[in-house]
Formats: C-alpha cells, sequence, structure tokens
C-alpha cells in the first residue's frame, strides 16, 4: 500500500462516520480538532458521542445515507458491513477510511498533533499505527515542553 500525505479541505464539507463504539468515538475525537460537520449513523450510539453535539442518526446503515457526504469512515463493529459501506460509498465516487482494516482504505488517518493553525501529520504509510503515535506523541512532548526551534 502506498498513501499519498495530503491535507484535505473539508471546509463546508460533511463527513459521516457509520458506527456508534468505541472506533467511531475515537475517530469523532481526532475529526473533530478540525470540523463539527459530522454525522453518525448507527442504531445506538455511546453516550460519548451522543454528547459530541454532532448529529446523530440512530438507524440501521443504507447506502442512501452516503449522498450528502464528502468523507466516509466506516467504523462499525462488523467487518462485512464495513466492506459494504465502502463498496456503496466507492460507487458514489466517496473515499472511505475503513477502520482497523488499511488494505480496504482510500485513504488512513494519521496520527496527528495540532495547536491552534499548525497541524503535524505521522503516517507509518498503514503499516506501524503504534510508531505513528509514539512519534506524534514525541513531537507533542517537544512543543509542549516550550523548546523552540523557530
Amino acid at each position: 500500500m502506498t498513501f499519498l500525505p495530503i491535507c484535505i479541505n473539508i471546509t463546508d464539507k460533511k463527513i459521516l462516520i457509520v458506527g456508534g463504539g468505541n472506533t467511531a468515538a475515537h475517530k469523532l475525537k481526532t475529526l473533530l480538532k478540525f470540523t463539527n460537520n459530522i454525522a453518525a449513523l448507527a442504531p445506538e450510539m455511546s453516550d460519548e458521542i451522543k454528547k459530541s453535539g454532532i448529529k446523530i442518526i440512530e438507524k440501521n446503515y443504507s447506502k442512501k445515507f452516503l449522498n450528502d457526504f464528502y468523507l466516509i469512515y466506516a467504523c462499525t463493529n462488523n467487518k462485512n458491513l464495513n466492506l459494504k459501506i465502502k463498496s456503496d460509498a466507492n460507487k458514489l465516487g466517496k473515499l472511505v477510511n475503513v477502520c482497523d482494516s488499511p488494505d480496504n482504505c482510500d485513504f488512513v488517518s494519521p496520527a496527528i498533533f495540532k495547536r491552534q493553525n499548525m497541524s503535524v501529520a505521522v503516517s507509518s504509510n498503514a503499516q506501524d499505527v503504534r510508531k505513528s503515535i509514539e512519534w506524534r506523541n514525541k513531537i507533542a512532548e517537544f512543543f509542549n515542553g516550550n523548546f523552540s526551534i523557530f
């Protein structure tokens, strides 16, 4: 797999997370650093997602929900459903991140450190997520220690 590290303009773009559990909540935390134009779709939602302030759609998945969204995150605990979401979204020309399945992703989310308008993204090309997180944490420690390199 080869992923191009890019930054995508999500101004006025809607993002859909399909799933209502821990994985979806984790993705939501990262996305909320950049936008609140997010909806979550699942028959049941964790309290954390419900309290986030995003649009909540407590329904079963149907491909009709994909139409209005720019990016899709398939974060259910059902691998077959995640692959169906990917297939449905790709037929509509949408990019999909299938959580915990980089081989099925159109894009991956890097480990991100964000402060004000600056972001540092660390990606291992979906090969070593733990190492990406470790590097991101070291970057955060560096900047939180008030070291100046500029």
